[in-house]
Order: C-alpha cells, then sequence, then structure tokens
C-alpha cells in the first residue's frame, strides 16, 4: 500500500505546472552550487599558476631535458627487451616511470651546471606593446595624484598603461571612505581613470589578473609588474624603493616634477610675489610656479606686492629646495 502510495504521488509530479516548478528549481539549486563550486576551482587554479611562476626557468629547463633522455633511453631498452620472452606492455610502462623520475631528480639537482647554459637567455626584458612601448601598470598614489593625466596630455608617456582590478577596488573603497579628504582624493582619482580611458594619446586596459596568495596591493603590484615584464608608475616613495630592488624600473611622478623645476643660478634676476613673513625677521617668503620656494632678506615691509629680486644662493634640502635672493636694487 506504500508503494502504491509513493508511485501515485511520483505520478502527480508528472503534471505540467508541476515539471514547470521543478525545473525552476533544478536551475535554482544548481545556480547556488555553482557560485562556491566555481570560487574553489578558481582559488586553486590561480595557487597552482602562482607556484608554476614561482619555479625558476634553470629548474624547468632540466626537467624537460631529463625527461628527453630517459624517453630516449627508454625506447632504446624498449627495442631490445621486446625480443625476450614474457615482457609485456606494462613492464615498458614501470621502465619509463623509474627512468623519468630518477632522471629528472638528477637532472634538478646538479642544474647548478646547467644554469650557465640557459643564464644569458634568461634576462630581463621589459614587454613591448605592438609599437614598440614598453607597458606601464599603475598604482592607486599615482591615480589619486592627478598629475599622471596631464603628463600623458604633454605626450611625455607613451605605450599602454594596465590598471590591475585590485587598484579599482582600492579606489573604490577610499572614494566611500568617511573621511571627506580621503573621499574626495577617491573621487578625484575616479575621474583621472575616466580620462585616462577616454584618451587616444595612450590605450589603457583594465587587466583581471589577482593573486589570492598576495594579501597587498604593493606586492600584487610588484608581482604583476614581475609577470608582465611592465614598468611601474607610483609616488609612492617605499613602493619605489622596494619595486626598484626587485630589478623593476619605476616612472615616479615626483622624481619628474623634481627633475622638471627651472634651474636658478646666482645673480640671476627674478620677477616674484612675496605672499607671507619668512621665519627670521625682516625675511618675505615667495614661490616659484613649480613650488619651489624663495627667501628674499630684508622685504618684510612689501609683503603682498610683486618685487625684483636678484638671487644669491640655493639650497637643496629634503624637503626640496630652497632660493634665497635679495631686493633688486
Amino acid at each position: 500500500m506504500l508503494l502504491g502510495l509513493w508511485l501515485e504521488g511520483l505520478g502527480a509530479l508528472n503534471g505540467g505546472i508541476n515539471l514547470i516548478y521543478l525545473s525552476f528549481l533544478g536551475l535554482l539549486v544548481g545556480y547556488l552550487l555553482s557560485i562556491p563550486t566555481a570560487r574553489l576551482w578558481e582559488r586553486n587554479w590561480y595557487k597552482l599558476f602562482a607556484r608554476i611562476r614561482a619555479i625558476e626557468p634553470s629548474t624547468i629547463f632540466a626537467a624537460g631535458l631529463a625527461t628527453i633522455v630517459a624517453l630516449i633511453i627508454t625506447v632504446l631498452l624498449n627495442s631490445i627487451l621486446e625480443r625476450v620472452p614474457g615482457f609485456a606492455w606494462y613492464w615498458s610502462l614501470l621502465i619509463t616511470s623509474a627512468l623519468v623520475s630518477s632522471s629528472i631528480w638528477f637532472f634538478v639537482s646538479n642544474q647548478e651546471i646547467l644554469k650557465g647554459l640557459i643564464g644569458n637567455r634568461l634576462s630581463y626584458e621589459p614587454s613591448t606593446t605592438n609599437d614598440g612601448n614598453i607597458l606601464k601598470v599603475i598604482d592607486t598614489s599615482a591615480i589619486i595624484d592627478g598629475r599622471i593625466g596631464e603628463i600623458v596630455n604633454s605626450n611625455f608617456l607613451t605605450g599602454e598603461i594596465l590598471i590591475p582590478r585590485f587598484v579599482l577596488s582600492e579606489l573604490q573603497h577610499i572614494a566611500d571612505s568617511n573621511d571627506p579628504a580621503k573621499r574626495k582624493r577617491g573621487r578625484l582619482g575616479l575621474e583621472v581613470l575616466d580620462k585616462l580611458i577616454e584618451d587616444k594619446k595612450v590605450k589603457t586596459s583594465i587587466v583581471d589578473a589577482d593573486f589570492p596568495d598576495i594579501k597587498q596591493v604593493d606586492d600584487k603590484l610588484i608581482k604583476l609588474c614581475q609577470d608582465r615584464s611592465a614598468d611601474m608608475i607610483t609616488t609612492d616613495f617605499n613602493l619605489n624603493r622596494v619595486a626598484s630592488l626587485q630589478g623593476i624600473r619605476v616612472l615616479n611622478v615626483n622624481q619628474l616634477a623634481h627633475s622638471l623645476r627651472a634651474v636658478v643660478v646666482p645673480g640671476e634676476k627674478l620677477s616674484v610675489e612675496l605672499v607671507k613673513g619668512g621665519r627670521d625677521a625682516g625675511q618675505a617668503l615667495a614661490y616659484l610656479n613649480d613650488g619651489t620656494m624663495i627667501v628674499v632678506d630684508n622685504a618684510e615691509q612689501m609683503i603682498g606686492q610683486t618685487v625684483n629680486v636678484n638671487v644669491s644662493s640655493h639650497l637643496q634640502t629634503n624637503a626640496g629646495r630652497m632660493i634665497f635672493a635679495k631686493l633688486a636694487q
């Protein structure tokens, strides 16, 4: 009787409307299960390739050469042993496995001998675009700095700029910050990105490359530059030093701005506007267009006026360059 009720219930499920509901239920369950499964496969896939990328080229060369040698020896042994009564295919498979594994172990253990043969072929060569320009990866600090757009418009930057997806996420987090100053800088960075993408002078691409095993954004940037053999655009002093130590060429916007400051020599005459008093009595301060501070002696009474001064000396400090001048007669 129970079996009959169960079969009767199954028959009820075969109704037209019930089949639609069950189909929708199956699609929903499949969708919910596919998301964690896909993410699990994605994490394992990235981990696998991260480990493969970490293998030295000399190790790969040694393992490949060992496999070739082992297979050649296997072919020669099979030609001899196949005439022996009782020799079957599984013996050939066993011999091949033993020869390949032992050869790889021997060659990899002595790969230092092979490094001399391939060392010159493993030198770092930056990846270039089709027009011969080097790829460049930009970080968050250079984006929110805002000057990168002006550099592109001035035609001093060519090639292709890569914007990592994790940099976009960090920029979005800054734009959504509760701190008004950070929020303003983040939104400025998003506007700069919009202009870069619309500008046709330099190709700008968003890359989805990520490294789940690496937590810090700076470390991800360095890894991406190494994988793509690309330069790095930044204004971060510490990131600049770390990337340079790892063989990455860094384009620092602050260094560029510092290099483009006008050269002023003693005796040169300048016309400047005195804006405020200096640290010592009688001094007045003025600034050049690039932000260089000018200290003018005996000019405190002329603050707010535009005067002619003669440069007497200049001093380079950690904060920048200072120019000392006197009022022109």
